[in-house]
């Protein structure tokens, strides 16, 4: 179970920071091409681990405790 716990406070970081990130290209913050480029990858980044965590958690049962 605390493996769930610990998936869960990372999924919910991960996405917090993903959705800043969006923020900031939206709202045209970014001040060069370099800043954007390091962005980008950044947001490829997060969503990379986002989708190895619940790969990872696919074969974690719950326990009924």
């Amino acid at each position: 179970m605390e493996a769930i716990s610990l998936a869960d406070y990372l999924l919910k970081s991960i996405r917090e920071r993903d959705g800043r990130l969006k923020d900031k290209l939206a709202d045209n913050s970014i001040k060069s091409f370099e800043e954007y480029r390091y962005v980008v990858g950044e947001v490829r980044g997060m969503a990379y681990v986002e989708d190895e965590i619940k790969t990872a958690m696919k074969g974690i049962e719950l326990d009924d405790d």
